[in-house]
């Protein structure tokens, strides 16, 4: 016999830890764009990571036999995640110490002003 309230239950937990991950993003905003970006992208990531897993169990305890597509699912997101990280980690580091260095060296007036 199937009991839906485990389901219902495990299916209000996701969107409420799901929705508690996008809080962070919308109570604070830096003010440059690109780590307004990255800051934005890194929780919608998480979100979007615990919503399929969650969805994922919540699929499971009905009966559907949908694991092994809500596993690829994730574990691409999970790759797709670290990628992003490491990519903007890299951007952000980059362009920092680029205006370290035309700072050091000179080129950039305005940036000693700054």
């Amino acid at each position: 016999m199937l009991h839906i309230s485990p389901a219902v239950i495990m299916f209000m937990f996701t969107i409420a830890f799901a929705s508690a991950f996008l809080i962070p993003m919308t109570s604070y905003s830096p003010k440059n764009a690109l780590v307004r970006f990255y800051w934005r992208g890194i929780w919608i990531f998480l979100s979007t990571i615990c919503s399929f897993a969650g969805a994922g169990q919540t699929l499971n305890m009905l009966g559907f036999s949908a694991q092994a597509t809500a596993e690829a699912f994730l574990q691409i997101l999970l790759l797709t995640f670290v990628i992003f990280v490491i990519f903007g980690w890299f951007r952000l580091a980059g362009k920092a110490a680029l205006f370290t260095i035309r700072r050091v060296l000179g080129f950039d007036k305005a940036a000693k002003t700054a």
